[in-house]
């Protein structure tokens, strides 16, 4: 079962300047040197993670530590790293949110409006890495519910082993990707979702992002 963590406190933690002041989770701050952060489509669980100071590792596990939905360990200074498997899925500045935009290099503007009713480049650039990041993780969560949490189970993550899928592809191409088709195949041929999953759509996974991390008011 999902985990619904405090994400409405931790967005007000993140966005919010005066409730920083007036008290956020001890959790997004550093300790000793260490810190915690978390990663966002919506928060996202199940990633596997490395945290690196000088090219040494110094923390390394899966996003979601001690039930807490998205969180990663890393030291001050750092970078940390992403993946699904074997499919990396990229690496940022280490800091208390990191999102798609992050890991694609790109500032954080939602590209065809809130409502993705606009048109997206033809060619996104770098951005394509975001619309790709957005699709692989929706379509991936558990429960297929991105507004409540994105949890990656370990059995879906170890069909990505050994996969050397581009994200830097249109989306397009991504979402018909042979070896994303064949990591799906398997997943629904072992009923580890609760009802066949396809890729999402990409303006779908879009909205879900940009409501999810904060860009975009949610729906009314």
């Amino acid at each position: 079962m999902k985990i619904v963590s405090t994400r409405l406190g931790l967005l007000l933690c993140i966005f919010g300047p005066a409730f920083i002041l007036s008290g956020c989770p001890d959790a997004v701050y550093c300790s000793g040197g260490t810190c915690y952060g978390y990663y966002y489509d919506s928060l996202v669980s199940g990633l596997g993670y490395e945290s690196r100071n000088d090219g040494a590792v110094t923390h390394s596990g899966v996003t979601g530590e001690d039930d807490d939905p998205g969180r990663f360990t890393f030291a001050e200074g750092g970078v940390v790293s992403f993946s699904i498997g074997d499919l990396d899925l990229g690496e940022s500045i280490a800091k208390e949110r990191v999102t798609p935009f992050d890991l694609a290099g790109v500032d954080e503007q939602p590209i065809g409006g809130c409502e993705v009713d606009g048109a997206l480049p033809a060619d996104a650039g770098a951005f394509r890495k975001v619309v790709n990041l957005a699709i692989l993780l929706q379509t991936l969560d558990a429960d297929g519910e991105p507004e409540n949490g994105i949890e990656i189970l370990p059995e879906v993550a170890a069909l990505f082993e050994g996969s050397s899928i581009s994200l830097d592809q249109g989306h397009t191409t991504f979402a018909a990707d042979p070896e994303l088709q064949d990591a799906l195949d398997e997943a629904n041929a072992r009923s580890q979702f609760p009802e066949e999953r396809t890729p999402v759509q990409a303006e779908q996974a879009l909205r879900a992002l940009y409501r999810g991390i904060g860009l975009c008011p949610d729906e009314q």
